[in-house]
């Protein structure tokens, strides 16, 4: 029944923070002062639409999951943050928008976002919106972008020279999978039942 917390905070030695399946929840507080330390915050099915604009204070923000937040908006800011190594944003459909905002606005030669795990299914992405990604976020290790609609794999994501994980189950559309970097380890392709077998082979050639 929680709708609303503090309207700001200022806890510099806060480690968890967590307003999960609080669905009435609509505001994060503000940030009254830089946060440093090692930080986890969990979100997921809240009706938070957007972050304040002091969310880039969260300097020890290492992991967030906002799965399931179908209003929310991710500003650039967020993205940047120094230490956020772990993103989920696993059914949120118009999550997408977001990301392909940030590719547009920013340049890399003002910042290289950290993110390493990326989880974002069943976010109705499109294959804009997946290039997008690819592109903006070169240090991904882990992308699981399964129960999406997309038809193919930008082209692009043999470039992600860190990627070792590719989820795209389920994604019924796809039929085909591109080149992958070499340091990929693991693909997780079940049920995608529009996939070629020049791709299956393909995958199978490089167990």
């Amino acid at each position: 029944m929680l709708k609303s917390f503090v309207p700001s905070m200022s806890l510099p030695s806060l480690e968890v923070l967590s307003f999960s399946f609080c669905s009435r929840l609509e505001h994060f507080p503000d940030v009254m002062e830089e946060m440093d330390r090692p930080l986890k915050i969990q979100l997921v099915n809240t009706a938070i639409k957007e972050f304040p604009m002091s969310i880039g204070k969260l300097t020890g923000l290492e992991y967030l999951d906002i799965s399931g937040c179908k209003k929310l908006n991710i500003s650039r800011k967020l993205f940047l943050l120094p230490k956020l190594e772990t993103l989920l944003v696993d059914g949120c459909s118009h999550i997408g928008q977001s990301f392909k905002r940030f590719k547009e606005r920013h340049s890399m030669a003002n910042g290289c976002p950290n993110l390493r795990t990326l989880h974002l299914s069943e976010t109705n992405l499109s294959n804009e919106e997946l290039y997008a990604i690819l592109k903006g976020f070169p240090r991904l290790e882990a992308l699981k972008v399964s129960y999406n609609d997309f038809h193919s794999l930008p082209e692009c994501i043999k470039d992600s020279k860190q990627l070792k994980s590719l989820d795209v189950s389920y994604c019924k559309n796809l039929s085909s999978i591109p080149e992958l970097p070499p340091s990929i380890q693991k693909v997780n392709a079940r049920y995608c039942g529009r996939l070629t077998s020049e791709a299956s082979n393909s995958l199978w050639s490089k167990v």
